[in-house]
């Protein structure tokens, strides 16, 4: 069984603290590159080819992309899985020199944002009463804690900003502190776990955005079949939340958190965020539970 407490493990009591480093990063000003290469080559990752090893994740990758043209951080990017000759970091994390190789089964980045001003912050290996920020999770994935996306959110919150516009994670064995509460409501606990889901890098935001709790159409909340109904005429909560702000004037999504609950609820009838509000329910849907709209 898990054990919580407030003191650390003789296991953990040589780690080093990490400082949190915060670096500039804009919320609302940003630079996208379309198939964006180093050495000459577009940028993958091994993944779905090699799911463990030492490389870096198509995120880690983004944002080491972006840090290396000058700017603070990834906003944002897209994939496609492929065959292809691509340039990838030897390394995890974002951390290692760039090697071009190919494969027949490539996570490619085919496009990625980067925060190109100052108006937001990136946090690297963020930290809370001197110990970085995690969750308990894979360890205890139920119960009184917060999920990654609420810890990031709270940490965000707790420094003065509006939220949290991405985050990157790390399983691994470490002392940490994280939430004692669900949802990002609770005190700070520090405590050790030889498995746990450390965030490595916060992205906050801090703008005009406006974010909706519980958004409605039609008097009943937004959702999507999903995982229902994995494949057809309905749209994934991506297009969802996008379509939802657009509705309401905004120019489009900035973030959105979900649940897996029974709920009557609003979806959209088509694809790719296009169609008509209809109302039902069901026992399994993909709420949204917060959308945040990009204002301006």
């Amino acid at each position: 069984m898990l054990r919580r407490s407030s003191g650390l493990p003789s296991l953990f009591v040589s780690l080093l603290f990490v400082v949190g480093f915060a670096s500039s990063a804009s919320a609302d000003t940003y630079q996208t590159y379309v198939t964006p290469k180093v050495n000459g080559y577009q940028i993958g990752t091994w993944l779905p080819n090699q799911p463990t090893g030492n490389f870096s994740s198509a995120a880690d990758t983004a944002r080491r992309f972006c840090q290396d043209m000058g700017h603070s951080g990834a906003q944002s990017f897209t994939t496609a899985i492929r065959g292809s000759a691509y340039t990838y970091i030897v390394g995890t994390n974002g951390v290692g020199p760039w090697n071009t190789t190919g494969n027949s089964n490539v996570t490619m980045i085919e496009t990625v944002t980067c925060f190109t001003s100052s108006s937001g912050i990136t946090y690297t290996t963020p930290t809370v009463n001197g110990y970085q920020v995690g969750t308990i999770q894979p360890n205890y994935p139920t119960g009184n804690f917060s999920t990654p996306a609420d810890t990031a959110r709270r940490f965000c919150q707790d420094q003065g900003r509006t939220g949290a516009l991405s985050f990157t994670t790390a399983i691994r064995g470490s002392a940490y502190t994280y939430i004692v509460g669900t949802n990002g409501v609770g005190a700070w606990n520090t405590t050790g776990n030889a498995n746990v889901t450390m965030l490595e890098t916060i992205a906050c935001f801090n703008s005009t955005d406006l974010t909706y709790t519980t958004p409605t159409v039609n008097g009943y909340q937004v959702g999507t079949i999903q995982p229902n109904q994995p494949t057809g005429n309905f749209s994934t909560p991506t297009d969802t939340a996008r379509r939802f702000c657009q509705d309401l004037g905004h120019i489009g999504v900035r973030s959105f958190t979900t649940a897996i609950r029974g709920s009557a609820y609003t979806y959209i009838v088509g694809t790719n965020g296009v169609g008509a509000w209809n109302t039902t329910g069901n026992a399994n849907v993909t709420m949204l539970e917060t959308i945040t709209c990009i204002t301006q």
